[in-house]
């Protein structure tokens, strides 16, 4: 586990974002993730753009800004068990790839809908 959570900066305007923060938090027992929209008090001290980057997940390790896929393997990373596994097998796909993955899924992140307002998380989870 990390020595501080990780944070998760998320698009709070996208279904599948919303439902991917959801996904992860119900699996992070450690609790070593936090997750906050990318457009919130949390983004703004982390020094994000104003209005947030909506092309991609942000996860802050420390202070390393980690995006796309590399963001989301270190996602799986901290839930461990399979999930890191799958992380560590992922990982050896070349990140030229990998983020032409992510880029594809991204594009079209709102074909999953918006939800009617950011339903990111439970208030224990939420950072903003």
């Amino acid at each position: 586990m990390e020595a501080v959570p990780v944070i998760v900066l998320i698009d709070g305007d996208c279904a599948l974002c919303n439902r991917t923060a959801q996904w992860f938090s119900a699996r992070d027992s450690q609790g070593a993730m936090v997750f906050a929209t990318n457009t919130g008090e949390s983004a703004r001290i982390l020094g994000e753009p104003p209005g947030g980057d909506n092309r991609t997940v942000v996860v802050w390790v420390g202070s390393q800004r980690l995006v796309r896929s590399a963001a989301v393997l270190r996602m799986l990373q901290l839930l461990g068990g399979g999930w890191g596994f799958l992380a560590w097998t992922v990982g050896w796909v070349p990140a030229f790839w990998a983020d032409g993955i992510y880029d594809f899924i991204a594009c079209r992140r709102h074909w999953f809908g918006r939800p009617p307002a950011c339903t990111l998380l439970s208030p224990e989870h939420l950072a903003d």
